[in-house]
């Protein structure tokens, strides 16, 4: 018995199923009985280190509040005395995001109330994938760990050299993606043939999809569930070879705006050709109304993933085609100085950016902005205030 994918769908059946089949630690389950009564600095480096030891691994559940027996089979359910169950969850993710390194990408924690004889409470879950970011180490000691079979234990030289070409492979398959899909559009080979013009082009690869964990159904999109788009809701939604495809109001020509695309192993593709006014012979590329569009594109991409019983953890990646006709649209205009607002290649491939799930869209896409607008020749997006949030007018 393993705990259900949707990990906020878990409920006090689902861990009284773990007890009624005895099930096993192994090297995706670890039970521990209690939380740390106190969160010092040997209880930080305990969790890190089994955290961690799973992210390096094949991923995993750590489950505080399962009592064991001596065959290291789920016993009982241990209520944990939470005085404030979500303030709990923040502690945890804050140890995470604050004491390995690099940060682990995709953990999920969730605490399910349960209710044992009258004696009320919480189990605590810590989803862990595997990372495609490791090796991963505990700050508190600068080691390396991995989960072997019931326990974890210190990764030598040689296993963590074999982890960082490990995450190098699976950072060459996102590369190697994007290339790909690039050349494809660039050729004329998209999914469905686009209207002349320069091209917005977003990439989303959640975390699972990377580790090639992940398998759509695309049939699920027959029965007219939406795609989000780059700027617009109304498409033509169709099966391809690649997986689903939402085509955005084709004209008569049978062209189109944009389209997304989401393929098979999770991948996802979506653009969108600038038509706006023109300044100066060049297409003005709203600079506000594009970042709200593609905030909007990935707050509703995480809806999908959701449905999809997958993290919403991503790797982000913007490319503009033919960048040479567009121009940039800022306020202030009077104080630019002569450089700014143009694009200076005829195709811009931002580097890559992770989405984190535990951020807002705009807060989690502001990295990405910023180095769009440095492409035009600014410091950073303007639509942010220097504490780095979203203005509002």
């Amino acid at each position: 018995m393993t705990i259900p994918d949707n990990l906020l769908s878990v409920v006090q059946a689902d861990l009284e199923k773990l007890i009624d089949e005895r099930a096993p630690e192994g090297p995706y389950l670890d039970f521990k009985r209690d939380l740390p009564a106190t969160w010092n600095d040997a209880a930080k480096h305990e969790f890190l280190a089994d955290v961690t030891a799973f992210a390096n691994a094949g991923g995993g559940d750590l489950i505080f509040g399962i009592g064991e027996d001596g065959s290291s089979q789920a016993a009982v359910i241990a209520p944990q005395i939470l005085h404030n169950a979500d303030q709990e969850v923040r502690r945890l993710q804050d140890i995470l995001l604050n004491l390995a390194e690099p940060r682990l990408p995709g953990v999920q924690v969730h605490a399910i109330p349960v209710d044992v004889d009258g004696r009320l409470g919480h189990v605590v879950i810590v989803r862990v994938p595997q990372s495609w970011r490791g090796p991963h180490r505990v700050k508190t000691n600068q080691h390396f760990f991995v989960r072997d079979g019931l326990r974890k234990r210190q990764l030598d030289v040689p296993e963590i050299r074999n982890l960082f070409l490990r995450s190098e492979n699976q950072g060459q398959r996102i590369r190697d993606f994007r290339a790909e899909r690039l050349g494809s559009i660039l050729s004329g080979q998209s999914p469905h043939r686009l209207v002349d013009g320069p091209t917005l082009i977003m990439h989303l690869v959640p975390t699972l999809a990377m580790q090639g964990l992940m398998q759509v159904d695309p049939v699920i999109y027959a029965k007219r569930r939406a795609l989000p788009l780059i700027g617009s809701t109304a498409a033509l939604l169709r099966l391809n070879i690649d997986g689903a495809l939402a085509v955005r109001n084709p004209t008569p020509q049978g062209e189109t705006h944009g389209y997304s695309q989401l393929f098979r192993n999770g991948f996802f593709e979506s653009t969108h050709v600038l038509s706006g006014r023109f300044e100066h012979g060049s297409v003005v590329l709203p600079s506000k109304g594009i970042e709200e569009y593609l905030i909007e594109l990935l707050s509703k991409f995480r809806q999908e993933l959701t449905f999809l019983d997958a993290s919403g953890d991503c790797i982000a990646m913007l490319s503009l085609l033919r960048a040479n006709e567009v121009k940039l649209g800022v306020r202030d205009q009077w104080q630019l100085e002569d450089h700014q607002t143009y694009f200076d290649r005829q195709t811009i491939v931002l580097p890559d950016i992770v989405a984190r799930d535990d951020l807002a869209s705009e807060l989690a896409l502001k990295p990405m902005f910023d180095l769009l607008w440095q492409a035009a020749g600014f410091v950073g997006s303007q639509n942010y205030n220097s504490a780095g949030q979203r203005l509002i007018a």
